[in-house]
């Protein structure tokens, strides 16, 4: 069976659930998607959405005698805008929404946890950007020997 793809499931979740009403839908790009794939931003075309692994990517804690464990994936979420920084924390909130609304629903894990937001301050004026962390949970899951 095909190890799952977690940005994959998280950027199908964000643009199949995203409420253009609430904020405007951004350009959702997976950074893993391909890795000869070059990334570039256009904030003047629009806001963006980039999806990658984080650090670590998965963590494993295994459970009394090894058989069973707990399985944590890292999810980073990094937005940018050109707009505002309201456009930026509403973008965030969008992003919390889907989490929260589908926190027991994504079939290849039992939770998935918007974890925190961070606004990323740069030099540059008029363009703001900031990482949400989010973790995708197994608890208890059979470790395949």
């Amino acid at each position: 069976m095909p190890e799952n793809r977690p940005t994959a499931i998280i950027s199908s979740m964000l643009s199949s659930q995203w409420i253009p009403g609430n904020v405007p839908t951004p350009q959702f790009l997976d950074v893993n998607e391909s890795p000869d794939r070059v990334v570039r931003v256009y904030l003047n075309v629009g806001d963006y959405v980039i999806i990658r692994s984080g650090e670590p990517t998965l963590r494993e804690q295994p459970i009394g005698t090894w058989i069973y464990g707990h399985r944590v994936t890292q999810v980073e979420i990094e937005i940018g805008t050109r707009t505002s920084r309201q456009r930026l924390y509403d973008l965030m909130a969008e992003i919390r929404r889907i989490f929260h609304s589908r926190m027991h629903l994504v079939t290849e894990y039992q939770r998935i946890q918007f974890k925190d937001f961070q606004e990323l301050v740069s030099e540059n004026v008029n363009v703001w950007w900031g990482k949400v962390n989010t973790e995708l949970i197994n608890s208890a899951v059979l470790l395949e020997t």
